[in-house]
C-alpha cells in the first residue's frame, strides 16, 4: 500500500504552491476543476513526475478562509532540514530543527501558508 496523496483546503492555491517550491523545490504535477468550478492542484517531487502515480499534496481551493481544526501535520522528507528551516521566516518555525537520534532523523516542525502544520523529515 503507497500514500497517494494528501488533499488540504486552501483559500491561496498560488501562495501554497509557491510555498512548497520555495521550501521543498515541488512542482505542480498536475491539476484539474471540479464540476463546480473548484480548482484541484497537486505538487509534489519533479523527480517522482514520471512514475505512474506519484505522491502529492493536493490543494483544494476553498471559498474563503480555511480551518485547519484537528488536522496535526504532515511529514516531508528533505534532503537538509537545517537549510529548508533556514530559508523561513522565523514565525512559520514551530519547532526544531531536532535530531531524534531513536529514529535517526533529524525534525523540524513548520506552519504553511494556510495555517496546515508540515513535519520536514532528514534521514540521517
Amino acid at each position: 500500500m503507497t500514500l497517494r496523496h494528501t488533499a488540504l483546503r486552501v483559500e491561496d492555491v498560488e501562495a501554497s504552491v509557491d510555498f512548497y517550491a520555495d521550501l521543498l523545490g515541488y512542482e505542480v504535477l498536475r491539476e484539474f476543476e471540479t464540476d463546480d468550478g473548484t480548482r484541484n492542484v497537486f505538487v509534489g517531487d519533479p523527480a517522482d513526475a514520471d512514475t505512474d502515480d506519484p505522491a502529492a499534496i493536493q490543494f483544494v481551493e476553498a471559498g474563503g478562509p480555511v480551518e485547519t481544526g484537528d488536522f496535526e501535520h504532515v511529514a516531508l522528507t528533505v534532503d537538509d532540514v537545517d537549510a529548508a528551516v533556514e530559508s523561513l521566516d522565523d514565525e512559520r518555525v514551530d519547532d526544531g530543527p531536532i535530531t531524534m537520534e531513536e529514529f535517526d532523523s533529524r525534525v523540524a516542525f513548520v506552519t504553511g501558508p494556510e495555517g496546515w502544520g508540515i513535519e520536514l523529515v532528514e534521514d540521517l
